[in-house]
This record gives C-alpha cells, structure tokens and sequence, in this order.
C-alpha cells in the first residue's frame, strides 16, 4: 500500500564515497606510520577497500529479516529495469519468445475450446498445480532451515534464494495482473478478454500471467543454478512445467499466461542467483531510507553504477516517456 508523509521527501543522488570516510584513531598523523604497520596500499587499492567495506551488509534470514526487504526493494528496481539493459544479443530469445507469445494468444480461446471441460482433470490438475506452488515456498523454507541446522551454508543459501525469488516473482505476477485485467478461460466468454468491462471496473486475480508458473520457474531456477548438475536441473525444470502446464488443464490460464509466466519466473530466478548468491555482484541500482530526525524529514539514497545501467538508454527511455503525453 502506498505509503504518504507529511514532511518533505528529499530524494538524495549522493554518490557512495561520501560514506567511505573512515577516520583516523587518536594518535595516528596523515602520511606517517607507526611501528609494526603493513605498508600503507596504493590511493586506489585503499578507496577501493574502504568502498568494500562501506557496502558490506548483512545477509537476508532469520537474524536479518530487514535486510531481506531491502534485498526485495532492490530486487524490484533491478527487475523492472532491466528493459533498459537489453542488448543486441538478447534478441537470441527475445524473438522467440515474443512469437511464441502472439501464437498463443491467437490460439488461446481455441486451444481451451478443444481441450473441453472434465471436471475429474480440472480437479486433479487444480490440486497438483496448488501443492506445487505451496511445495515451492515451503520447500525453499524448509532448505533454508535444514541449511542452518546442519550448517550447510550452500543448503541454506540455495533455500534462502528460493524464497527471494518467489517473493519477487510473485510481486511481478501481481503488478502484470492488476495491470492487465484479463478474464480467466472460465469467465466471461471464455476469450480471455483484456479489460472486457473497460477501466472502471477490474480484478486483482486476473489470467496474465499465471503466479503458479511465475513462482515455480523461479524456484526450478534456483535449484537448477545452485546444483548444476544435470539429473537435478531435469527434475527442476520438469517439476516447474508440469505445474505450468497443469494450470492450462485446470482452466485456470491461457496458454499465454503460462509461456509468459514461465519465461518471467525463470528470468528472474536466474537474476537472484546472479545478484544475492555468494560472490555475486553487487546491483547496479541501490536504494536505501534515510531519516533525519533533528529536520524530521524523510529521504532515499540511491546509488548507481553507470556501468552497469546505461545512461543513454534511460535518457532515450525517459524522453520517450515524455513524448507519449
């Protein structure tokens, strides 16, 4: 839910170096060293381990619940501006995707029609598809406790990936649904129509995209990365499209809502893994609360890497903004 303040939001661009000032003890003189100390590091090699150590924080679960909703936040902004990082290469499957997309919401009424109404089959995939999702988020739990209990650092880190991921595939599912609007295969027409009562009237549980294939492809891919070992990446990718697949039987979703779901929740499976697994980078886009209290106002610290988020396109993709006014 939006959140509303009285005071004044004060949205601070303050490069990270501004914090990596670490003052010297008592005692200790500018330029000078004291017996038994290491040769001071070259200018840089010391800036660049100051800024390691200012950006050190501690890592999301039991003990650290807030940091996991600053990964989350972080986790968003990254997710959903990713459109701006896209490159040439990445039409290797962009373009598929998108064919595929278009096929099958030109064939989606069609495809529902002729797979007809058995009540025994929609039951039975209704079932196996919610004990997936639910499996997922208990599973990737359950990995993180028995992780910890046995201290198996990469157990527990493969459980606490699982759940970021869920969490933020599932937070996209929603915003994608909210925005859409469209009818599930057992309303209305059964066409999946988008909007079909114009604006003013929509639901939060819409058909585009399915949740249960968004959250189990971002699990499957998790594990999959995690244990890159052939039989286990078989048995998680099989495991997510099975429960995908069983939503179209289900008539629960479209085909599209699945091809769409799947490719989004595997996507972004692969994005905590590469952002929150051990040794990995940090992200290019970090905002973080900042409260002043003697003023009694509020801000945010954003941080950013121009290497890693290109400026160019976020100015291309701001004017065009403006030029659909």
């Amino acid at each position: 839910m939006p959140c509303r303040y009285r005071s004044f939001i004060v949205l601070a661009f303050l490069p990270t170096v501004t914090f990596d000032q670490i003052p010297n003890s008592a005692g200790d003189r500018p330029g000078t060293s004291q017996p038994g100390d290491s040769p001071s590091p070259p200018p840089g090699e010391t800036q660049r381990t100051q800024h390691d150590s200012a950006q050190a924080s501690p890592t999301c679960g039991i003990t650290h619940p807030g940091q996991c909703l600053k990964d989350i936040g972080h986790d968003q902004v990254g997710i959903w501006t990713s459109p701006l990082r896209i490159k040439p290469r990445d039409a290797f499957w962009l373009v598929p995707f998108a064919a595929a997309t278009g096929v099958a919401l030109h064939y989606d009424a069609q495809a529902q029609q002729e797979l007809g109404i058995d009540k025994s089959r929609i039951d039975a995939s209704s079932t196996i598809s919610d004990v997936g999702l639910y499996g997922s988020m208990g599973g990737s739990g359950g990995l993180y406790l028995v992780g910890l209990a046995t201290h198996n650092s990469h157990l527990a880190e493969t459980g606490r990936l699982g759940e970021e991921a869920i969490a933020n595939a599932l937070l996209v599912v929603e915003a994608l649904k909210l925005a859409t609007n469209r009818e599930r295969p057992d309303e209305g027409d059964g066409r999946g129509g988008f909007w079909p009562h114009g604006t003013r009237n929509y639901e939060a549980d819409g058909s585009f995209s399915s949740g249960h294939a968004i959250a189990t492809w971002a699990f499957a891919e998790v594990i999959a990365s995690e244990y890159p070992r052939k039989p286990i990446q078989f048995g998680a990718y099989a495991f997510a499209l099975a429960i995908s697949a069983s939503r179209v039987t289900a008539r629960r979703h479209f085909p599209s809502d699945v091809i769409v779901g799947s490719t989004f929740g595997y996507l972004i499976g692969r994005y905590v893994v590469h952002h929150r697994a051990t040794g990995a980078q940090a992200s290019a886009l970090m905002i973080s609360p900042m409260l002043e209290q003697s003023t009694r106002t509020y801000g945010l610290h954003i941080d950013f890497s121009p290497t890693d988020i290109s400026l160019n396109k976020v100015g291309s993709f701001i004017s065009g903004l403006r030029g659909t006014r």
